[in-house]
């Protein structure tokens, strides 16, 4: 008997084969994928309970390989030129625990709802360092609603010192943290968090800017690149930061051995060909982010990185004043982007930048035997999207009609190791009003002790702030 056992939904597997079964079933016992095949079968199949997928479409949950924590609480701001410095002061000078649980959760709920059932997060834009009691907040709040999260801390971009003030009610105390309080930290956290929850929950060291950045000196971007190394080598985590032009051959040169398999890179803009066969040499993982705005200024060389034998996936880059964690809507937006840089509209085919968001994902995250497609032993992270809207029909070429029209708004139920965590889009683990009135309480209080307004903070370049 299986737990639960989905039926009549049309099947895009991803496995090795890609496989997409018109009208199918997949049976879940013990949190993992026991059977899949055609529907109706030749023998009954009996669950303790039944999904109807009649009408729906079922793929391997999405995987987002580039997220930022906090960055919910800021969308919407209008905040262009001074992005970095406005967020850095919201994050290490107005917040408090409460604000990084109630971010995370929002975060979660909004993931959940576009499909998306793992997802690496940075604690902040570059980390915050100083609170564990913040770091933890973060932990609990984006694990509560059943997802499967890997987040984490280490090396932020300079300038240091830098200050932080922890707030006790109305008051605060404040001091400088420094590099050596990120790799403390960063071990600290790993040690607790990584591979918790019953494997739903992971830890990653974070090397914010992967190569040198003024006003840091190359000494100590060579320090902060070689003590996450260690970290990351010591406890056997993912690497992950964000990498431009340039950065990649300043890390060969002096600390080759932070490149690899187990590290993935986000945006890498503007890098030069040397970089890019350095990357497909080193098996390290660039993470697009075709939404973000680092392609105003430079285009990541995603096809040529893909003809060097790299490995790309695709990141939301979420969530940032201009953006969400919709998946769906970067699949489209990467495909236009290179497509319309060389002028073919073969590049990037729906196959392709589907298995960008799942199995090449999965692959990554070096998670390809648990996650990332509907095959027997796997667990059990799937989605239902309804596919009975006029957008989707007539429905007969699955993977193409899903890339090219489906949006997170289409996602009706989601499993995380054979858990319903979304079934009618209702969030199973949490009411969706109160993880609402929990954000805006606690956003409202971090703008309250930064003296912002909200006629200025939103709806104009904050410039001037």
């Amino acid at each position: 008997m299986f737990d639960i056992l989905i039926e009549g939904a049309a099947i895009v597997t991803m496995d090795p084969g890609r496989p997409v079964i018109p009208c199918g079933y997949v049976g879940i016992h013990d949190g993992k994928i026991a059977e899949t095949g055609d529907f109706p079968s030749d023998e009954n199949k009996t669950a303790r309970l039944h999904i109807d997928g009649r009408g729906k479409a079922l793929l391997p949950g999405l995987i987002d390989c580039h997220c930022h924590a906090g960055h919910s609480f800021t969308r919407g701001s209008g905040i262009v030129n001074t992005w970095l410095e406005v967020s850095e002061d919201i994050y290490y000078r107005c917040s408090t625990p409460e604000f990084w649980y109630a971010e995370a959760r929002l975060a979660a709920a909004e993931k959940i709802r576009f499909g998306t059932t793992t997802s690496v997060n940075i604690i902040g834009g570059h980390p915050r360092i100083d609170d564990p009691e913040i770091i933890d907040a973060h932990f609990y709040g984006a694990q509560s609603l059943g997802a499967r999260t890997i987040s984490g801390i280490g090396t932020s971009a300079g300038p240091w010192p830098k200050k932080t003030r922890k707030w006790h009610g109305d008051t605060f105390t404040e001091k400088n943290v420094f590099p050596q309080d990120a790799y403390t930290m960063t071990e600290n956290v790993v040690r607790k968090w990584h591979n918790t929850n019953r494997g739903r929950t992971y830890a990653v060291v974070v090397i914010s800017h992967f190569g040198h950045k003024e006003p840091d000196s190359v000494e100590l971007s060579i320090e902060q690149l070689t003590k996450m190394r260690e970290t990351a080598d010591e406890y056997g985590t993912l690497i992950h930061g964000h990498a431009y032009g340039g950065d990649i051959a300043f890390v060969e040169q002096h600390c080759p051995g932070c490149l690899g398999k187990d590290v993935s890179l986000a945006h890498c803009t503007g890098i030069s060909p040397e970089e890019i066969e350095i990357l497909a040499r080193t098996g390290t993982t660039v993470v697009t982010g075709p939404s973000t705005k680092s392609h105003v200024r430079a285009r990541c060389p995603v096809i040529e990185l893909m003809d060097a034998g790299g490995r790309v996936v695709i990141g939301t880059d979420g969530n940032g004043p201009d953006r969400t964690f919709d998946l769906w809507k970067d699949l489209r937006i990467g495909q236009l982007l290179h497509r319309n840089f060389f002028h073919d509209a073969s590049l990037l085919p729906a196959q392709k930048v589907l298995e960008m968001v799942t199995i090449d994902a999965a692959k990554a995250l070096g998670m390809e035997s648990m996650i990332g497609s509907v095959e027997v032993g796997k667990r059990a992270d799937l989605i239902l999207v309804d596919i009975e809207q006029p957008h989707l029909y007539p429905f007969f070429n699955p993977v193409e009609q899903l890339v090219n029209a489906a949006s997170g708004q289409d996602v009706d139920t989601v499993l995380v190791d054979g858990e319903i965590i979304m079934q009618n889009r209702e969030i199973q683990r949490g009411c969706l009003k109160q993880i609402l009135a929990e954000a805006d309480r606690e956003f409202k209080a971090a703008l309250k002790r930064g003296g912002y307004k909200d006629t200025e903070f939103f709806g104009i370049d904050a410039g001037t702030l």
